[in-house]
This record gives C-alpha cells, structure tokens and sequence, in this order.
C-alpha cells in the first residue's frame, strides 16, 4: 500500500452503511430470485465499487428487510424501528437504497424521516435518484420525487377502490372469510354456502330472536361447541376457530350478506345491492332481528321478553333522607320463591329498605294531583321562568368569548398566509398544515356561534306559562300507564330532579321545564313541592326478605 494510499484512508470518513430493502407483497417476498434479491444484489455491488475503485472506507454493517411491507406503513414497520435505533446508537452513519420509494411513498413520513437522519448526521444515498442532501437543490429534489411517489400511492389506491365499487355494484364478494359461507376457487368473488356452517348462523338468528340477547346468544353459542370460521389465509396465515365473542356475534347478525345482500359505502352513502350469492337467512327472520337490535339499542333492554322490574327511582334518583346517600334497586327471593323488588339505601350504617312498588306509586300519583293545584302550577311557572332568566348572561358571555376567539384565529390565518409566500418547500408543507387546523377550528367556532345565537334567541322567546306546566302534567297522567317500563323510567325522569325519602317523609324535586330546576321544600310550603308521610314507610324494615 502506497504512502498516499495510507493518509487517503487516515483522512476520510469511516462509513457504516445500512442496506435498506422493501417488497409489497407476499408473494414478492416468497420468490427466491424476486425483488429483495436484487435490491441487495445491486446495493453490495455499489458498496464494492465504493471500496475498490474509489477507494473509500464503505463498511456493510446490516440489512434491514422489509417483507410484505407496504410503502404507507413501512416507516412504522419493526424493521425501521430497529434501524432508528442503530442511528441513535451510533451503529449506522450511512443509508443506502434502491431507491425511494424502498423508504416510503408518503411525503408526511419521508420529512420525519429525513428530519432523524438529520438529527444524527447520517448521509442517505439512492442508486436511482441520484441527489446531494447537504444543498437546498438537493433537498428540494427529494420532496419532488417524494410528491411524484405519494401521487403514485393516491392514483393506485383511488384505481382499486373504484374497481372494488365496481365488483360491489355487480354483486360480488370482496374478499374476506364469512362463517356460513367458502370461497369458490374456479370462481373469485362467488362465496358458496358452508353446509356444516349453515346451521350455526341459523342458531345465532333463533337464539337472539329467542333471547334478545346478544350476551346469551354467545353463551348458547359456545355451550353448544359452536366456534368462529377457521381458515388459511393468502399468506399461509393460520387462522383458528375460536370462541364466540359479543362483537362477532353482533357482525354476524348485521351483516346482510346473509340474505344475499351487499352492503355499498360509496362515497358515504350505505346502501343494499343484490349479491351473486344465495341467502342462507329467511330475510323476514333477519329483518326482526334488525328492528330487535335496533329496539334494544334504544331502550339499553331485551324488548323480546316482559322485565321482571325497571326501577324508575334508581340511578342517583331516589335519595335517602337520613343519611342523603342515594338507594339502589334491589331485589330478593323468599322463602317460597316469590321474588321482592325494593330499594335500599347504599349508605354503611344506614341501609334504609322501602318496597319498590309502594314508593314508586305514591310518586306517580302525586305527579299526577299537581295538574289540579293552581298554586304548585303557577310556582312552577314562575321558577321556569327566573331560571330562564338568570341563563341569558351566561349565554350572552359564552357568545362574546367566542367572538374574541374568532377574531384571534382569523388574525392566526393571515399571518400564516403571508408566511407561505416566504416559506421554502418544507417549510410550506407545515404552514400549509398549520392554515388547515386553523380553518378547522373556526368552521367549529363558527358553529358554537351560530348554536349560543340560536339558544340566545330560544331564551329570549321561551316563557313558561302556567296552562303550558298543567297540561303537561296532564298528559303526563294520561299517558304513563299506557308506557313500557323503560319508557315510564324515562319520562319521570325528566320531571323529578330528584325524591327524598326518609322514615315519615317523602320530598320530591321537580323540574318546571326541561332547563329549569323546580326545587321541593319542606310542609311549611306546600306550593313549592311536596311532603307525605303515608303509612308505608314504617320505622322498621319494610322488606324482611334477605338482600338479593
């Protein structure tokens, strides 16, 4: 080795190179002379010429493969989280790649990218866009070629989400496994029943039906040995069958591909199309099934049998007067089988028991009565009213906090306007995305503004009237006996604000409108609210029966 030679290699830099090689697919990585292969092909001849012909210190230190990996999630694949952390280490001073779409095809990524191999000071290099990273040229060559990748990632997408509509509107399966049905392999996008999983979807339907319940149904399910579709994926992925769940069991009650239907989110809008495959559900059998989930949804109860009890006091409601911890319902079995339902306070040293029935009656009843005293009513109004009142400075200042605040963010948006004119490419790119969420946080003030008007003005026109509170208590009267038990629950409470029940006494709460809290006083004014002291409320326990 010559003289010259030995004070080259004293003076250049040691480079401790990272070879970086991606496919898409599967399929691409399982062939043995594909893709990978010649990525790393290529950048070992480059690393060689670098040491022999021009003489430069250009070390292999890893290989960082990324099988089956596509270019919008590689950045956040396993394979980069370890070559981040060799950066960091100091491992790694120089990348090497193909080219740069093998990093990413998205320019968001490519910037958080390039701003760690900044950060460390490691040199990138591209065999096919040849570029120099320490000039704003060069720079400004990789976010082009970077927009030209991501455009090619959006067209491919937007390419096979149209060409995925256009098999729906013909009907054809999608891809995906279904418990019920098998892919025909002579013909791609014909699903064909599973006479041995036909059964099961058919049980799934009856149980529900039966129960109302999606929690039974994945218990019968499971008890029976039922269990979920096992199937070998395109990647030789094995996928076992399992226990039923409660969200498998909810997707398989909703999906319509059961009636030979095919659900259609085009651009926002759901709709139905007919499949090319049969149904193997009567579609009468689905469509209860659907009013029943949708009825359930609603009520937070199994509408396909009659409750035991709905405790209409419960939920913080009902309180109790002796110690003012809230009281919970319950129920108990006898000695005969006979089931009680009470409610019992929560408080440790108190546990004060009153018959569910027998209290819940006296409330709706003296609901009832308060549409024939002139004075509750009248009181009633009157509170409304001063509620109402007392709300309107509220508002008005809620409407000039936001008005400061769009002001603040239209002056926010100018400046960042006249930033853009100035701004090189990447600092646009974040300008950009800044006038993006200040747009966003206006069109969402914009909008408080218009609902604090709109309640201004509803505030301004709304005045409780007395004959307004007494037919609504009147209809209240005539209506709740006709009520399911969920519906009964729902309507008391947006009448009573809250019950006060102690040994002799029960103290209601109730709202004059919807907004306006009507508050219940002790006997000393009967005008504003109420106090009883029936016989049902003895000193001692009111239910003997044991806690259930």
């Amino acid at each position: 080795m010559t003289a010259a030679r030995r004070g080259l290699e004293l003076v250049q830099p040691r480079r401790l190179v990272a070879l970086v090689v991606r496919v898409s697919t599967d399929l691409q990585a399982s062939n043995p002379e594909g893709s990978l292969v010649t990525q790393l092909q290529r950048l070992r001849e480059h690393l060689r010429y670098k040491r022999e012909a021009v003489g430069e210190l250009w070390e292999e230190v890893a290989v960082y493969e990324m099988r089956g990996v596509s270019g919008k999630n590689s950045i956040r694949s396993k394979e980069f989280e370890r070559l981040f952390a060799d950066i960091r280490s100091g491992q790694v001073n120089t990348l090497v790649c193909t080219s740069l779409e093998r990093i990413c095809r998205s320019v968001a990524d490519f910037l958080k990218f390039f701003e760690v191999l900044n950060e460390h000071g490691v040199e990138f290099v591209c065999l096919k866009q040849q570029y120099d990273t320490t000039t704003p040229q060069g720079r400004l060559f990789v976010m082009i070629m970077m927009d030209l990748a991501q455009f090619e990632r959006e067209q491919t997408a937007e390419r096979t989400s149209d060409a995925t509509l256009a098999r729906a509107e013909r009907g054809l399966w999608n891809g995906g496994r279904i418990l019920g049905y098998d892919l025909d392999p002579e013909r791609k996008g014909y699903p064909v029943p599973n006479q041995d999983e036909v059964p099961i979807v058919a049980f799934a339907f009856e149980s529900f039906l039966g129960t109302g319940s999606i929690a039974e149904t994945v218990t019968a399910l499971n008890s029976r040995g039922d269990r979920t579709k096992g199937f070998k994926s395109r990647r030789e992925v094995e996928h076992l069958p399992r226990e039923f769940t409660f969200t498998a069991v909810q997707r398989l009650l909703k999906n319509p591909a059961y009636i030979g239907k095919k659900l259609i989110d085009a651009r926002g809008e759901r709709r139905l199309a007919e499949a090319v495959w049969p149904g193997i559900v009567d579609e009468d059998v689905f469509q209860r099934a659907q009013r029943l989930l949708a009825l359930n949804g609603r009520t937070n109860h199994s509408q396909a049998r009659t409750p035991r009890h709905v405790h209409i006091l419960a939920g913080g409601l009902l309180l109790c007067g002796r110690c003012g911890a809230a009281m919970q319902g319950r129920s108990g079995t006898g000695k005969h089988g006979k089931v009680y339902f009470y409610y019992v306070c929560l408080g440790v040293d108190c546990r004060l028991r009153v018959v569910a029935n027998e209290v819940e009656a006296t409330v709706i009843e003296r609901l009832g009565r308060l549409a024939a005293d002139p004075e509750t009513i009248t009181a009633l109004a009157e509170k409304a009213n001063r509620v109402l009142q007392r709300q309107e400075p509220a508002v008005e200042g809620r409407l000039r906090a936001l008005a400061r605040t769009m002001r603040s963010l239209n002056g926010e948006a100018d400046r960042v306007a006249r930033g853009l004119g100035r701004a090189t490419a990447p600092a646009a790119r974040l300008l950009n995305q800044r006038l993006e969420e200040v747009a966003t946080r206006r069109d969402q003030t914009a909008a408080a503004i218009s609902e604090a008007e709109l309640e201004l003005a509803a505030i301004g026109r709304a005045e409780v009237t007395a004959a307004a509170v007494r037919d609504g208590l009147l209809n209240f009267e005539r209506v709740f006996p006709h009520l399911r038990p969920h519906e009964q629950r729902d309507l008391v409470r947006l009448l009573v604000r809250k019950a006060e029940l102690s040994d002799r006494e029960l103290v209601l709460e109730i709202y004059g409108k919807a907004s306006a809290c009507f508050a219940g006083q002790e006997k000393a004014n009967p005008g504003l609210g109420f106090a009883e002291a029936p016989d049902w409320l003895p000193g001692r326990d009111s239910n003997p029966e044991p806690i259930g």
